[in-house]
C-alpha cells in the first residue's frame, strides 16, 4: 500500500513542480518528512546527497531513493514513474496548445522560465535553514557565497574548496 501511496505522492510533485528538480527538492521535502514523515530532515538531507552524486535528474533520482527506502523495489518503480508522468502530460499538453493554438511559441517559453524562479529560491531557502544551523555554519557559508560572488572559480574548484573549508571546520 505504501507503494501506491509513493505513486500518488510523487505525481503530485511531478504536476506541481516547475523548474526541474531543484524546484521540485521543496515539495519533495515537504511531502516526505512533513507530510507523511517518512524520512528525518537529516535522512532527507543524506538523501539529497547521494541524489547529486548519482547520474541523471535529481527529481527521479530522489524518488527512486525514497520509494526503495520506503517500498523496496516496488516503491523505487513506482516513485519514478510518478515522478516522471506528469511531465511526459505536461509536454503533450504543452505542445498540443504551442501546436495549434499559439502562434509565437518563444513567448509561451519565455513565461516558464520565468516562473521557475520562486520554487529554485524556496528550495534553496529550505536547503539552508536545513544545513546552516549554527553561527560557524552560518559564517561559513556567508564567507563561501562571498567568494563565489567576487572569484571567478570553476564549480568543480568552488566544490573543493567549500568541501576542504567544512572538512577543517568541523574537524577542530
Amino acid at each position: 500500500m505504501k507503494a501506491i501511496d509513493l505513486f500518488f505522492c510523487f505525481m503530485k510533485i511531478g504536476f506541481l513542480a516547475f523548474g526541474g528538480g531543484y524546484g521540485a527538492l521543496s515539495m519533495i521535502q515537504n511531502e516526505v518528512v512533513r507530510v507523511h514523515e517518512w524520512m528525518t530532515n537529516p535522512e532527507f538531507l543524506d538523501l539529497l546527497s547521494i541524489s547529486q552524486m548519482t547520474p541523471g535528474p535529481i527529481a527521479i533520482n530522489s524518488a527512486t531513493y525514497i520509494g526503495y527506502r520506503i517500498a523496496g523495489l516496488s516503491g523505487a518503480v513506482l516513485s519514478t514513474i510518478g515522478v516522471i508522468l506528469p511531465s511526459f502530460m505536461w509536454m503533450y499538453f504543452i505542445s498540443f496548445i504551442i501546436e495549434r493554438i499559439l502562434r509565437n511559441p518563444r513567448k509561451l517559453l519565455r513565461t516558464f522560465r520565468t516562473s521557475i524562479i520562486a520554487p529554485i529560491l524556496a528550495a534553496g531557502i529550505n536547503l539552508t535553514l536545513s544545513t546552516v544551523n549554527d553561527l560557524i555554519s552560518f559564517i561559513l557559508a556567508l564567507l563561501l557565497f562571498m567568494l563565489l560572488r567576487s572569484k571567478k572559480l570553476s564549480l568543480i574548484q568552488f566544490i573543493l574548496v567549500a568541501g576542504g573549508l567544512g572538512i577543517v571546520v568541523k574537524t577542530f
